[in-house]
């Protein structure tokens, strides 16, 4: 990490108005890091008996900033994360990280990018202190998706290191520090809803460009996604009518197209089908529907049915494929 960001991020003031708690008990720390991360293991790795955990917290939409350090050896098995993805960076000290098969020994000059759909363990040492991102995978795949113009076909995958000093690093630094600063100095910016998801944005587009992932090739390939206007207005009419009983046939009328020709464009410029599109839309749909408190009243067979999806056992088979977990696990979480 360069010294002008190191000292920006790493002073010991900052983000201390945000503090959430500092703790000596071990039970303590992982319930309150729960509250802001997920459920997971905590256990001392080291020789000392006592933990001197310090969390801040500040949030702009759905991207938090997080400092955290726990003062002893701990190690964390964390399971998936599911619902969001970690950059944990750390400013001090250095902790071992395992993301699904990849490991990495994490330092102030390397951060690692956690994958939601990927079991996370790690060992972080006495000495370390960390800048964590936490990015709701929501936000992460609508964002992506509308970089490559269709829905994910399967779950975002990053690589788990990103080097500080590569040009990749030194922008998502930058970006960091930037949005540490805002909400170091009050920033009337972050108090704009207009500015709030230009930010977030920009923090999620960011991440999607320098850091190594399964759809960054396409994402950096901006033919890919210049399809004709017949594909462009499929899917816009997919995307305001998925609740709707929808042929192939329908599509191409649509479009003014042959079915023929809708299949083509398809698979020409966005990889898959058209109703492959369409079963893909439904899906993030019942996801979004499955995790909204407002619909508590809502069973999991009545949202999936509401969605085209009648098959139950395929729909939960394709739906924990896709999300990491049952449509079951999604709603009680969000009900909890």
């Amino acid at each position: 990490m360069t010294q002008a960001l190191m000292t920006s991020l790493g002073a010991r003031d900052v983000l201390s108005r945000f503090t959430l708690f500092h703790t000596r008990d071990l039970d303590e720390a992982r319930s309150r890091v729960a509250d802001v991360f997920c459920p997971h293991e905590l256990t001392f790795a080291g020789c000392g008996g006592e933990v001197d955990t310090r969390m801040q917290h500040a949030r702009i939409r759905g991207v938090s900033i997080n400092r955290l350090g726990y003062g002893a050896t701990v190690s964390i098995d964390a399971g998936c994360l599911n619902d969001f993805l970690l950059v944990m960076m750390p400013l001090a000290g250095h902790a071992e990280v395992r993301c699904g098969a990849q490991q990495i020994h994490a330092t102030p000059e390397l951060a690692s990018v956690v994958t939601p759909t990927l079991p996370l363990t790690k060992t972080i040492y006495d000495q370390c202190d960390q800048i964590m991102v936490k990015i709701d995978r929501s936000l992460l795949e609508n964002v992506c998706a509308q970089h490559l113009g269709h829905a994910l076909r399967k779950p975002l995958e990053f690589g788990l290191g990103l080097p500080m000093s590569s040009q990749g690093g030194v922008s998502w630094q930058a970006l960091v520090s930037y949005v540490v600063s805002e909400f170091e100095h009050r920033s009337p910016t972050l108090a704009s809803s207009l500015a709030a998801v230009q930010i977030e944005h920009l923090l999620v587009t960011t991440l999607l460009m320098v850091q190594p992932n399964n759809y960054r090739d396409e994402l950096l390939n901006p033919s890919q996604s210049i399809a004709p206007r017949h594909v462009r207005r499929v899917e816009e009419y997919i995307d305001a009518n998925a609740d709707q009983d929808l042929t192939v046939g329908d599509l191409a009328a649509h479009a003014n197209v042959s079915t023929s020709a809708l299949f083509a464009g398809f698979r020409e410029f966005r990889n898959t089908t058209p109703m492959a599109y369409l079963k893909s839309v439904r899906m993030q749909r019942v996801h979004e529907e499955l995790r909204d408190p407002t619909s508590a009243e809502k069973t999991v067979t009545c949202i999936a049915t509401h969605w085209g999806f009648h098959h139950l056992g395929h729909f939960a088979i394709a739906y924990k494929a896709r999300f990491g977990e049952s449509p079951s696990r999604t709603r009680e979480k969000a009900l909890a």
